[in-house]
């Protein structure tokens, strides 16, 4: 691109660009763009990344470009999700944190030389992460105690018998894991109520096996210990991340023989 490119002028077409491609990434749009297309956008990048200075704009870009994310997933991703609720806001949820890793991908590739050559540079955060806490940040972060709530009515309508979609909560559980660049969003925000809600439900059941069976001595108790144990066993091996299993076997073993006790 021969002369000078002007900030305003050109974050003006990225951002064109940029809107254009989240469109065609969330269905809202069908027609992809070309391969000349996405390297006029890696150009007109690199262009003002590299002018001399007063008209080097890589800081103003790498700013710009948050606030632009950060805008489109407050605007236009969370208000689509705000009005729905159950399995139905889990599989928005799941649909949209797919179409968000697919976005960084297309994106960090246009701003491949901001990233790369002035971001570390500067020790600044990288885009993809940047990219990945902005989904977080703006959206998951508003909607993770109504998310862990459904998740967790959904286990424990498993533990009384009713089938569920455990393919979903997998993939929930998951976006738990990914989101929080580490297990910190996994632990805190779904572990910490998952935990909770277990030594809630296996009090309220020890009680009722005790009943049902005829007292906690009984054999017919402790077979239905047992089962209760194993079917906690395989829900890690479904959908829990294997880092649960050692907590929540502590959990409902504790409370199904504690109460065994006490009566």
């Amino acid at each position: 691109m021969a002369g000078i490119v002007d900030f305003e002028e050109g974050w003006r077409l990225l951002a064109t660009s940029l809107a254009k491609q989240r469109s065609i990434t969330d269905g809202s749009m069908s027609k992809s763009s070309s391969e000349d297309d996405n390297m006029q956008l890696y150009m007109m990048v690199y262009n003002m990344c590299t002018q001399k200075p007063p008209h080097n704009y890589a800081q103003q870009l790498y700013e710009r470009y948050k606030t632009d994310i950060d805008g489109y997933n407050s605007s236009m991703v969370l208000p689509s999700m705000r009005q729905i609720n159950g399995e139905t806001l889990l599989k928005g949820l799941v649909d949209r944190w797919r179409n968000h890793k697919k976005i960084v991908i297309s994106e960090t590739r246009f701003f491949f030389y901001l990233d790369r050559y002035y971001i570390s540079r500067k020790s600044l955060v990288p885009l993809e992460q940047l990219n990945l806490c902005s989904f977080r940040d703006q959206v998951y972060s508003e909607l993770k105690d109504k998310i862990t709530r459904t998740v967790v009515d959904m286990i424990n309508d498993e533990r009384d018998g009713k089938v569920i979609d455990r393919d979903l909560l997998k993939d929930v559980l998951d976006v738990y894991v990914q989101i929080g660049l580490g297990m910190e969003c996994y632990e805190v925000d779904f572990e910490n109520a998952f935990r909770e809600s277990t030594r809630n439900y296996y009090s309220n059941k020890a009680q009722t096996l005790i009943l049902e069976c005829n007292g906690a001595d009984s054999p017919e108790y402790m077979l239905k210990a047992v089962e209760c144990l194993q079917a906690e066993l395989e829900r890690v091996s479904h959908y829990l991340h294997s880092s649960t299993e050692p907590k929540l076997m502590q959990t409902s073993t504790v409370i199904v023989m504690m109460t065994a006790e006490k009566n």
